[in-house]
C-alpha cells in the first residue's frame, strides 16, 4: 500500500474514534458513555472505576463528575495521570486515552455542569458519609441539602489515543499522539 493510503486510513480511523466518543453524548446507550477511568494512588496502586463521560469536546477532552471525597480526587492531588478506557461490542473497537485528569475550579463552570445533573443523580453528590464509608445497612445512607453538596468536576485532557479494531484476517491498531498534532502510527496488535 502506498503511504499516502495509509495515512487516509488512519485519518479516517482518528475521524470515526472522535466520532464515536462524542456520539455518546447524544445517545443514551452508546457504549461509549460509561467508560473505565484508571487513576494511580499515593501507594503507585492503579485503581480502575466505571464513570459517565457527560462532555466531550472537539480536542477530545472528556468532563467527568464525581464526589469530592471520593478516593480518585485524593489520587489526582497525588498524582495527575490516569487512564479512560472504552469497549464498543458491536464493532469490536476498544480505544485507551492516556492524559491527565484535572480538577475544574472554576466557580461559573463548576455551576454550568452542576446545572446539567439530574434531580434523580443529585443524591450522589450529597450523601452526608463521604463515598466507601462503612455502614451497617444500605438504608443507612443520609443525605444532606442540594445546596451544601459535594459536588467535583474532572477535565481529563489526553495526550494519547490507542484504538483497536479486531477484525480478520488482520486487526488494527494504531496510536495518535497529540504531540504528533494526533497523527497515527499503525502498531502491531
Amino acid at each position: 500500500m502506498s503511504t499516502n493510503i495509509i495515512n487516509t486510513m488512519l485519518q479516517e480511523l482518528f475521524s470515526e474514534l472522535k466520532l464515536e466518543l462524542r456520539a455518546a453524548m447524544h445517545k443514551k446507550k452508546h457504549p461509549f458513555k460509561y467508560v473505565t477511568l484508571s487513576t494511580v494512588n499515593e501507594q503507585n496502586t492503579p485503581r480502575s472505576r466505571t464513570v459517565v463521560l457527560r462532555e466531550i469536546s472537539e480536542s477530545l477532552e472528556c468532563i467527568i463528575f464525581t464526589d469530592s471525597r471520593s478516593v480518585k480526587v485524593s489520587d489526582v492531588n497525588s498524582n495527575e495521570n490516569a487512564c479512560i478506557l472504552a469497549y464498543h461490542p458491536k464493532k469490536l473497537m476498544q480505544l485507551r486515552l492516556d492524559g491527565i485528569l484535572v480538577q475544574i475550579d472554576d466557580p461559573d463552570e463548576i455551576k454550568r455542569l452542576f446545572q446539567k445533573v439530574s434531580e434523580k443523580a443529585i443524591k450522589d453528590y450529597t450523601t452526608l458519609q463521604a463515598p466507601g464509608s462503612a455502614i451497617e445497612n444500605p438504608d443507612d445512607v443520609d443525605y444532606v441539602a442540594r445546596k451544601e453538596n459535594h459536588f467535583k468536576p474532572f477535565r481529563f485532557i489526553p495526550h494519547a489515543v490507542e484504538y483497536l479494531r479486531l477484525k480478520r484476517p488482520n486487526h488494527l491498531r494504531a496510536i495518535f499522539k497529540i504531540e504528533n498534532d494526533w497523527k497515527g502510527q499503525w502498531i502491531v496488535p
